[in-house]
Parts: C-alpha cells; structure tokens; sequence
C-alpha cells in the first residue's frame, strides 16, 4: 500500500481493521528518489544494507523527530528565566596594563510556562524489500491502539522526508534483521585541536547561529576542548548540533548541545557503546552520570569533572 499525501491526521482512514495487529515497516524505495536525497537526510551517497541514521531536520515532523518541542503554557502566568550572555570587562594588571576578560552570565526575564515534549528519536535504516530492492525503512511496529501515535508519527516523517510512504507488511525479516551500522557520529582524524582548529569544524553550525548565542557557544566549547579531550566527534543527521569529547583516562564523556537552553551530558561509558545508542537513550536520564544546566556554575562543574 502507498500513502501519497503531505501528512495525514486520521490513521484510519489509511490503515483499516486488516492492518490491526500485523507487524508493519514504513518506507521508501531508494530508486523512487532524487539524486541527493539520500545524502541530504544524512546517509552516505552510496548505501549499504544496515545503515541507520536519526533523520536531519528538514520540517516540522523531522524537527520534532529529532529535538522534540516545548508546550507554551499561554493560560499560565510568566515565570523567571535565565538567558546565558556573554559578559566582558577589562581587568586592571598595574598602571597602562589591561587585560581582557570575559565570563558567562545569567540574565534574567519573563516567559510563560512550558513543558519539554521529548523526542521519538525514530531512525531509517537501508533494507531490502522482497523483491531485492533496496529502501530507506523505518522500525518494524505491531499496529495496536497503544501505537496508533507512533505509527501515525512514522507516517508523517517518511511523507515529509519523501513526499510518499510505502507500507511494507510480507517478507519483513531480511529488512528488519539486517546488521546496524549507525552513521550518527563523525569521529576527528587523531590529533592537536586547539580551538581554531575546531572551529574550523564546526564553523557550518556556529554560523547558523546568531551573534550573540555564537560567543556563548564558542565560550562553552572553547572551555572543555581547553582541557584537552583524547577524541572529539560531531554529530551527523538528527544528532546536529552535538559534539562529543572524550576523556577516556577519566571515564567522562561530555555530549555538549550547541543550542543554548540546553544542557551538558555526562557519561561514564565507553565510547563505543555510547555510539550505538539513540538519541531518546542518550536523552534518558538512566543511562547519565550527571546533567548540567547551562547556567551560572557550568564551568565550576565542568572543572571539577576534569580535574581531580
């Protein structure tokens, strides 16, 4: 069955009583696209059976697929919250000595209430269809009254990423069972980065920024690489917009978001199993060692992780 829609609001009309209970997989045939496609989602240019990826964010399902979304609670009265600034001042050394100083600071204002929806986190992965046909597909999902949500979610996400959606329900194994090679992260080649030589890495995403939030980002990450992380990685689709540092002779992983609002991860586990999780386990705060808020006493926090 095809869903050729922009996005649908009522499952039943697409998926009746025949479909209840079936396992499903929702998806797109790699042939039926356009060149570039399959790139500008994040995969590679040529795919290989078994490579997944968190979509990038291309519009407002892949958006919340990725980053989830704040509820404005408008019938609320405005709560106290605190916007990061980047503060400079001239510190005095001795007469016709100066030198420059800078440091984060919380600036208070007035907003309404709002609660943090957090992402469904659903990647695409390349299967084969029965037929051999290789296809962009999502998880396999039990049609149940419980998942009506989520599969209305998948839905949604595959039509805006390819403007139709396949619904696959014969032959699912070789699909589903194929090995995982997560493509979420982009490890630095090995060796000295001070921080111009980051920025230059990153530099597509700072700008992507406006001025202001940039120095608060800059200052954040330019704080951690300062203590010299034995790897660096940058996420790819979904996961844009984190960076991973890794300090292996301590057991700290720091995931840093570079939106601001946002918060530091901390993990103790190895890079290798951190790699393979999804964006809703990285997110869980089971699986972390801390969580710190970017607000004032980040860097003392940061500082006493890294050093003993």
């Amino acid at each position: 069955m095809i869903i050729q829609k922009q996005y649908i609001r009522n499952l039943d009309l697409y998926l009746d009583a025949s479909y209840h209970d079936k396992s499903l997989i929702f998806g797109f045939k790699i042939e039926n696209l356009a060149d570039g496609s399959i790139k500008r989602l994040g995969f590679r240019e040529t795919p290989s059976v078994g490579d997944v990826i968190l979509p990038n964010a291309v519009g407002p399902f892949s958006r919340f697929n990725a980053e989830g979304k704040l509820i404005l609670h408008r019938d609320q009265p405005m709560e106290t919250a605190y916007r990061e600034v980047i503060w400079h001042w001239k510190e005095w050394r001795g007469r016709d000595d100066t030198e420059e100083m800078s440091d984060i600071r919380d600036v208070e204002y007035k907003r309404y209430p709002r609660t943090f929806v957090p992402p469904p986190s659903i990647e695409l992965k390349i299967g084969k269809t029965a037929a051999g046909q290789l296809a962009v597909v999502s998880p396999t999902v039990i049609l149940i009254d419980e998942t009506q949500a989520q599969v209305k979610h998948i839905i949604n996400l595959i039509l805006e990423l390819f403007d139709y959606c396949e619904v696959f329900d014969e032959s699912l194994d070789e699909m589903a069972e194929a090995p995982l090679r997560r493509l979420n992260w982009r490890l630095l080649p090995p060796g000295e980065y001070p921080w111009p030589r980051l920025r230059e890495q990153i530099q597509e995403l700072l700008e992507r920024t406006g001025k202001r939030k940039q120095e608060v980002l800059q200052y954040r990450l330019e704080a951690i690489n300062g203590y010299g992380p034995e790897f660096r990685a940058i996420g790819e689709g979904g996961f844009r917009g984190y960076i991973v540092f890794g300090f292996p002779d301590k057991a700290v992983y720091l995931f840093e978001s570079m939106y601001t609002g946002n918060a530091t991860y901390v993990f103790s586990h190895d890079w290798a199993t951190l790699s393979k999780l999804t964006k809703a386990e990285i997110l869980n705060e089971h699986l972390q060692k801390d969580r710190l808020i970017h607000i004032t006493g980040w860097v003392d926090k940061i500082h006493s992780l890294l050093v003993p």
